[in-house]
């Protein structure tokens, strides 16, 4: 049997060639195509074959807005979903820990897996696509009429690509791979590694920028993504959202989690 090589498999070449696209043209997804996508993330690995979890498609131009999701002519959500599992055990006379922190895991770890396979799916079929990082504060109780025990895990923007990206760097293996055992790097390393992730900030900014950034303290790429992107008021913003909408949901977080702090 002729095993396909690395350079021709469709599905590595796919993986390797991701981008994330963030203007699309107008043009509606068709039916079949969408149906073939999400039976594609149905087909993700799933704990216990269970599926923990729920895909909400949303088209609807409004909900898009709202989710700050409105560049792309559709989405799909994620959700952690214990409900309808635990409604099926309960008709038959059995009950589930629907609430458990685990249980939340679990269905964060099963609805990721799903969202990627959509992802990687309809990159195969010519559409672009890009996660939306502010999910998780969304409240989709009022936004999508979910039930208990229903959470947001995470959203992705799909359509057809209007621009054509070039694919962002990475770091290197070495960065981010182990092997047995925790390998702690050296300080020469991390800097090493996040310069070649990185272009030079002297050289790779506007002499204008620069001196805008650094008149409010930011001189370097760590302080911009620190201090200007993922401010310390941002992520309590987000992260108390995230704990209004698992509390709401029902999931029973550790006691410290409960009242109104983490």
């Amino acid at each position: 049997m002729h095993e396909p090589s690395a350079e021709t498999n469709t599905v590595l070449q796919t993986l390797l060639n991701h981008r994330s696209i963030r203007e699309y043209r107008p043009d509606p997804i068709p039916d079949d195509v969408l149906h073939r996508i999400l039976e594609a993330g149905v087909r993700a690995p799933t704990a216990g074959g269970l599926q923990h979890y729920s895909l909400m498609v949303i088209d609807d131009t409004a909900r898009l807005r709202s989710l700050n999701a409105d560049a792309a002519p559709l989405a799909v959500m994620a959700l952690v979903d214990t409900y309808r599992l635990g409604r099926w055990f309960q008709r038959h006379g059995v009950s589930l820990m629907r609430d458990e922190l685990v249980s939340l895991f679990i269905g964060f770890t099963d609805a990721l897996l799903a969202l990627q396979n959509v992802c990687i799916a309809a990159e195969g079929l010519g559409l672009g696509t890009c996660y939306q990082g502010t999910v998780l504060s969304a409240d989709t109780r009022s936004l999508l009429g979910t039930p208990e025990y229903v959470a947001p895990a995470g959203l992705l923007l799909l359509g057809y690509p209007a621009e054509a990206p070039g694919s962002s760097p990475r770091l290197p293996l070495e960065a981010v791979v182990h092997r047995n055992s925790y390998q702690v790097p050296s300080d020469e390393e991390i800097d090493q590694w996040y310069a070649e992730r990185y272009p030079d900030w002297e050289t790779g900014r506007d002499p204008e920028v620069r001196e805008r950034l650094a008149a409010v303290g930011i001189e370097n790429w760590a302080q911009w993504i620190a201090l200007g992107q993922f401010t310390r008021e941002s992520l309590e913003i987000e992260s108390m959202g995230l704990l209004d909408n698992l509390r709401s949901a029902g999931f029973r977080l550790p006691a410290p989690w409960r009242g109104g702090e983490p």
